[in-house]
């Protein structure tokens, strides 16, 4: 899915508030949004939606990548008869700048205010985050705004106020490593909840990279990256839990528990940054062993440079898309 926007609205639509009419997203979410339960084999996760009528947001975990790189390379090789191919390498990186932690942290509030109002809009009772306050004793839980990384990405993790920020095994932005603790204590609040519980674990970027990617020299001797400004949801998933019993110091025992994630990006193209080139670094070509052309390399720098506004917009866009799974909800209603 691919949002538009013009540039001109995107720098002077005001922050987007919830307090008009929520109307749900026109996607299609079983295009979207998958995962089963108990396994590969396991039954559809949309199932769980329809034995239960309540639904605790027990986490929304919201990473805004604020760095971003790639790189590629092409292996050199030497052939009979003399010929040789040399090595070349390229790197990009990226980092946005000109939007605060403010504007984050409100972003993400309003994405939560937004999510409630879907899933009632789609006919469920949503508990509140002081009804499931008490229900936090046993989580693990992070300070907000918290600096997260995955591989060579870096980025910002922010939850909404009066939710804590917490991970869970298989959490790849924050994986708490082989602890089980917050994925007990998740399973504990859907049982004392009485509620079928989520948390959502959802990363904006800013950037979509291109590279070149990593081949033999016999084929070519360049390496070449490349980026664009778009905004995009490019990772969503979050467990769908409805513990009627646990054992086990936690485990579900009767219930549901599965997962759902985000099948393919969800893109802008609005306008929201600058790209500028700071730094760039080419070293050109060295003499291989034997005399012939050797390696050459090139690594540069760029900034996008945005604003609070210009980013607020098109992220409350592309986020609206991705809290719409909220829609799933509407299409397995609860029988009565």
């Amino acid at each position: 899915m691919q949002l538009s926007a013009s540039s001109a609205a995107v720098a002077t639509a005001p922050t987007e508030s919830v307090s008009k009419a929520v109307e749900l997203p026109d996607l299609d979410p079983s295009q979207w949004f998958d995962g089963k339960m108990g396994g590969t084999f396991g039954e559809k996760t949309v199932n769980a939606f329809a034995r239960s009528n309540r639904v605790a947001i027990a986490g929304l975990r919201i990473v805004f990548v604020t760095h971003n790189e790639t790189s590629a390379i092409t292996r050199g090789s030497y052939m009979p008869g003399g010929r040789e191919t040399g090595t070349a390498k390229a790197k990009m990186e990226i980092d946005l700048q000109g939007v605060d932690d403010a504007t984050l942290q409100a972003i993400t509030d309003v994405a939560y205010q937004r999510l409630v109002a879907q899933l009632k809009a789609a006919g469920r009772e949503v508990m509140t985050p002081e009804q499931l306050q008490p229900l936090y004793a046993d989580f693990k839980t992070s300070a907000v705004p918290q600096e997260v990384t995955l591989a060579a990405l870096r980025g910002r993790a922010f939850t909404p106020r009066g939710v804590p920020l917490w991970w869970q095994g298989g959490d790849a932005w924050g994986d708490s490593g082989l602890s089980q603790a917050n994925m007990r204590a998740f399973n504990e609040l859907s049982k004392s909840a009485n509620a079928l519980a989520i948390a959502p674990a959802i990363v904006i970027d800013f950037a979509r990279m291109q590279s070149s990617g990593n081949r033999s020299g016999f084929t070519s001797s360049s390496a070449s990256v490349g980026a664009s400004l778009t905004m995009s949801v490019s990772s969503f998933n979050t467990r769908v839990v409805r513990a009627e019993e646990t054992r086990y110091g936690g485990i579900v025992f009767k219930g549901d528990d599965g997962a759902l994630t985000l099948t393919h990006r969800i893109d802008t193209d609005a306008e929201f940054a600058d790209l500028q080139k700071v730094e760039e670094n080419n070293k050109g070509t060295v003499m291989s062993l034997f005399g012939a052309l050797g390696a050459k390399s090139s690594q540069s720098v760029s900034v996008a440079k945005t604003n609070n506004a210009a980013y607020s917009q098109v992220a409350h866009a592309v986020l609206k898309q991705a809290t719409g799974f909220a829609k799933l909800f509407a299409a397995y209603p609860v029988a009565k």
